[in-house]
């Protein structure tokens, strides 16, 4: 099989070196804050898969993408013939945007569905696959990388779409998640309020199989009330923004955002 690198090994990038490693690729891994191969070692790839972190910047009011676009200025340096797949939760329309910038690059979009504390599993066990294509990646080229997917990942269904319609999927999902645990927090105190019992209201709930179980455990898995983790927090900061920089409606998600933030800057708010 041909070489292929993963740019990026923390926990997104290190489950799925490893994945591909168990399928029986040959790859290499860069990290330049990690013991790892070098990017030299990228250069000959047949595809070069960027996990990198975007962490929200309160200042700039958006995603901090440095460390992507320093990348891929590395890659378009170094004459990189390979398919370019991003794997950061980016917004909207910023894929097309790196297309343009880098234009010697075939870029895809292509999110993860994990979570870090069972990363490989989720990876190696994945169902669904999203590859998002730009115009400077040719329809043969995009048709590669589908069956590169296929070929490893038989069981997994492959929606194939645009890269922004890719990189809306992704942020829209986390903060749909994040509306719904904030609202399901706002049911348990509610139940607190009239003393009943607010498992056996959502069980009640949860039995005409409309609702979905996922994110209405409440307090949630750091023993607190709203969301936490990693991704939650900054998706959601960074939609809001893309959103008002668009002037579209934003009204719910900034009412979720406000009402997390109260939720968790109490102090009385410790593990209940």
């Amino acid at each position: 099989m041909n070489k292929i690198c993963v740019i990026g090994l923390g926990f997104v990038g290190g489950a799925m070196k490893k994945s591909f490693e168990m399928k029986g690729c040959n790859v290499v891994g860069y990290d330049k804050f990690k013991e790892s191969d070098s990017f030299e070692d990228c250069l000959d790839s047949k595809i070069a898969f960027i996990a990198l972190p975007t962490i929200y910047d309160d200042h700039k009011k958006e995603y901090d993408k440095s460390c992507i676009e320093e990348v891929c200025k590395k890659l378009m340096n170094s004459d990189y013939k390979g398919i370019v797949v991003n794997k950061s939760t980016v917004e909207p329309k910023t894929t097309i945007n790196l297309a343009q910038k880098y234009d010697k690059l075939k870029l895809v979009h292509n999110p993860e569905f994990l979570t870090a504390v069972t990363a490989f599993e989720d990876f190696h066990n994945q169902k669904h696959i999203v590859l998002g294509k730009t115009n400077n990646v040719s329809e043969n080229e995009f048709l590669e990388l589908k069956q590169f997917y296929a070929f490893l990942y038989p069981d997994a269904e492959i929606s194939l779409c645009d890269s922004t319609e890719s990189e809306s999927m992704k942020i829209f999902v986390n903060c749909f998640y994040s509306v719904k645990v904030q609202f399901f927090n706002e049911l348990y105190l509610l139940c607190e309020k009239n003393n009943c019992d607010y498992n056996k209201v959502k069980g009640l709930m949860l039995k005409n199989g409309w609702i979905n179980p996922m994110h209405t455990t409440v307090p949630g898995p750091d023993g607190q009330l709203s969301y936490g983790g990693f991704c939650f927090p900054k998706d959601t900061n960074a939609l809001l923004q893309h959103m008002k920089t668009e002037n579209s409606p934003c009204k719910v998600l900034e009412a979720t955002i406000e009402e997390r933030n109260e939720m968790r800057d109490d102090h009385t708010n410790v593990k209940l």
